[in-house]
C-alpha cells in the first residue's frame, strides 16, 4: 500500500513508533524535496553531494522505512543543499516523576 494511503497514526501505533518523530521526519523530507526541485537538482545530484546512491535518495523521498531514516541523514541532505536548521523544544506532557521514587 502506498505511503500516502496509510493512516500515519495507526501505522505508528501498530509498530510502537513515536508519531511526533514520524511527523517531523515527514516535514523534513517534504522540505528536502521542495528545496531540491527549486534548485533544479536531480536525486542523482543530491546523492553525489551527500555521498550516497541515487536509489537511497529515492527511498528517503518516498519515505521507505521512514522510521529507520535518522535525523542526521536528513540534516546532512539539507546541509549539502546549502540549508541550515534549528532545533526547538516544546512541552508535550508532564514528566512521570513517580519513576524516580523506585
Amino acid at each position: 500500500m502506498p505511503w500516502k494511503e496509510l493512516n500515519i497514526e495507526e501505522w505508528a501505533r501498530k509498530r510502537g513508533i513515536d508519531i511526533n518523530e514520524l511527523r517531523e521526519k515527514e516535514k523534513l523530507i517534504k522540505r528536502i524535496v521542495s528545496i531540491r526541485k527549486n534548485l533544479k537538482l536531480t536525486q542523482a545530484d543530491i546523492a553525489k553531494l551527500v555521498g550516497v546512491s541515487q536509489s537511497r535518495i529515492a527511498q528517503i523521498e518516498s519515505r521507505i522505512k521512514i522510521e529507520k531514516i535518522s535525523f542526521d541523514v536528513l540534516i546532512n541532505i539539507l546541509r549539502a543543499m546549502g540549508y541550515g536548521f534549528t532545533v526547538s523544544t516544546r512541552k508535550l506532557r508532564e514528566p512521570d516523576l513517580g519513576m524516580l521514587a523506585a
